[in-house]
């Protein structure tokens, strides 16, 4: 039935385009979980040396090191969509080179870091870029609720639903969970398709210089300093990612035969899909914390739910207990990503957005070549276990952290500006809201 009413259509474009990025935010996460679980299986087959299996994270996550700021960069300067569509593109033909390596059997343990690190640096690229969309798609009243919902169905494909299916898949054929991860990131290009409309930033442009990444990085960076409360909680977020890293990093040594744990391939899927079902309740919960107990209390009890995913390893190698720990540490990270990235998306400009996703994910995400690395040597000088210790320790030194900043007189002036509305800006007519 047709309209001429102008909200109605937009709305049902916005509708579309919110649906249509949904759609290949579950596909893109659905990949993750299959290949992530994959990877280290494969570098099992390759070696059985710790810190060489170890290496396999580190390739995979030292990108977020190396490209976060010039990614958030480009996001600032390019069409976001675009940029998404381009790193699925690049992670299809990094799985095709990587699953012809291994039908082949020519695949080296420097091939497969090789591999790694390609799909890694996309990764970079689109999730940096995917989290400066989703305000160009939802309205501020609905932000909160949007990130809840995609940050469940994040949780669901790539800690729930992928990791068992890549146990399964990998007990067909390491291949195989491969293949079917590139399928996962060709379906991301197809759901893209869909949006329409433009999805470049309300940045003005300079007519005074030249376009200068290094300037453009320079001024993320000094925005994100001069934001004490979000700089906090990109050094806590930076410390728990690489307890998260230095986890998934020497986990498979621990869980899977002849590891303590004794866990079959399959059945180390389904310990990792109880990280994702901690993540969908715990995303799921955030808005109703929020605004129950509010921002402070929600924060705080999400680092301490964090903490628990390394406490539960360093105190047992019962798979109820691990698998207990590792959904409330799921539960965790869910709601932490829900609050404190809606309020980040709330406070921070658009036309920073991108450069800020860049800092933020160099901070955290940057981290974990750095905790992997370290959880490799630390697990073949001194065992596995010594990792989930200290990272416990760390983690609650983070929570203490947490604490001292949501209970500051700042970080209420920070909620006040969250409340507040939006300063007026370009809009963008194709491609708003939800």
């Amino acid at each position: 039935m047709r309209t001429d009413n102008p909200q109605a259509v937009a709305s049902t474009v916005r509708g579309r385009n919110f649906g249509a990025l949904w759609a290949g935010t579950a596909a893109t996460n659905l990949a993750d979980g299959v290949v992530k679980l994959t990877l280290p299986l494969v570098a099992l087959s390759l070696t059985d040396s710790p810190a060489l299996v170890a290496g396999t994270t580190l390739a995979n996550t030292l990108p977020w090191l190396l490209f976060s700021l010039p990614a958030g960069a480009l996001a600032d300067r390019v069409d976001r969509r675009h940029l998404i569509m381009l790193m699925a593109a690049v992670r299809v033909v990094a799985l095709t080179a990587l699953v012809g390596g291994l039908l082949l059997g020519a695949l080296p343990l420097a091939g497969l870091y090789a591999g790694a690190l390609v799909l890694g640096t996309a990764e970079v690229f689109a999730d940096t870029t995917r989290m400066t969309i989703i305000p160009m798609v939802v309205p501020r009243n609905r932000m909160e609720s949007a990130f809840a919902k995609l940050t469940a169905t994040e949780s669901v494909a790539n800690e729930f639903a992928g990791p068992p299916l890549g146990g399964l898949l990998a007990a067909a054929g390491l291949a195989v969970a491969l293949g079917a991860g590139g399928l996962g990131y060709a379906a991301t290009l197809v759901a893209l398709m869909v949006m329409t409309g433009s999805y470049r930033s309300n940045r003005a442009p300079d007519t005074a210089r030249p376009a200068n990444f290094r300037a453009d990085i320079a001024e993320g960076v000094r925005y994100v300093w001069r934001e004490r409360i979000l700089r906090t909680f990109l050094l806590a977020s930076s410390v728990a990612a690489a307890c998260w890293a230095a986890w998934t990093a020497v986990i498979v040594v621990y869980a899977v035969a002849p590891g303590p744990m004794g866990l079959s391939p399959s059945a180390y899927g389904l310990l990792l899909g109880a990280l994702g079902v901690g993540g969908v309740a715990g995303a799921a919960a955030a808005p109703v914390l929020t605004r129950r107990l509010g921002r402070r209390i929600t924060l705080t009890l999400a680092m301490a739910g964090f903490a628990l995913l390394l406490a539960g390893p360093a105190l047992a190698t019962s798979p109820a207990l691990v698998a207990a720990t590792t959904f409330l540490g799921g539960a965790g990270t869910g709601v932490w990503n829900v609050t404190y990235v809606s309020l980040r998306a709330l406070v921070v400009p658009d036309e920073m957005l991108g450069r800020y996703s860049g800092v933020s994910r160099l901070t955290s995400w940057g981290s974990m070549p750095l905790g992997a690395l370290a959880a490799g040597v630390a697990a073949e000088l001194f065992g596995v276990r010594v990792v989930f210790w200290g990272g416990t320790i760390l983690c609650l030194v983070v929570l203490l952290t947490t604490l001292r900043t949501v209970m500051s007189a700042e970080f209420r002036q920070l909620e006040a500006r969250a409340a507040a509305p939006p300063t007026p800006a370009t809009p963008h007519a194709e491609a708003t809201s939800d």
